[in-house]
């Protein structure tokens, strides 16, 4: 899976205009922490009992899902709530809370800062 996420980091990146490289250095480089999670949801026989889980926002940089036959994901866009549907051999990828930090502040170290002598004219 390191690969995988060495190549979303990169798709990314380009995707947003930056280097190749910046998006996984700014986020830790080859220090980066990958955590592994299992979860198994199998069929429930009584559906219209299920509660499932409260709407929420990943934590993390990228969230890497495996999912089944067994609908019960959705995603929100623009207030409304849609199923994402099951395609065989693929995989879902969430683009979490802290991915949106790490492009934010690298959006704001970027911006910098110019030394002036209060007599000399700035042009911006």
């Amino acid at each position: 899976l390191h690969g995988v996420v060495d190549k979303l980091f990169e798709s990314m990146s380009i995707g947003l205009g930056l280097e190749k490289h910046e998006l996984k250095e700014f986020a830790g480089g080859d220090n980066l922490v990958h955590l592994l999670k299992v979860n198994y949801y199998p069929p429930c026989p009584c559906p219209d009992l299920v509660l499932g889980v409260p709407s929420h926002t990943d934590m993390s940089c990228i969230t890497l899902l495996v999912p089944n036959h067994v609908q019960g994901l959705q995603a929100s866009r623009d207030g409304h709530w849609y199923d994402v549907k099951y395609i065989p051999n693929a995989l879902v990828i969430h683009i979490g809370d802290q991915m949106e930090v790490i492009y934010l502040k690298m959006n704001l170290l970027k911006l910098g800062y110019a030394k002036f002598n209060k007599r000399e004219k700035v042009q911006s």
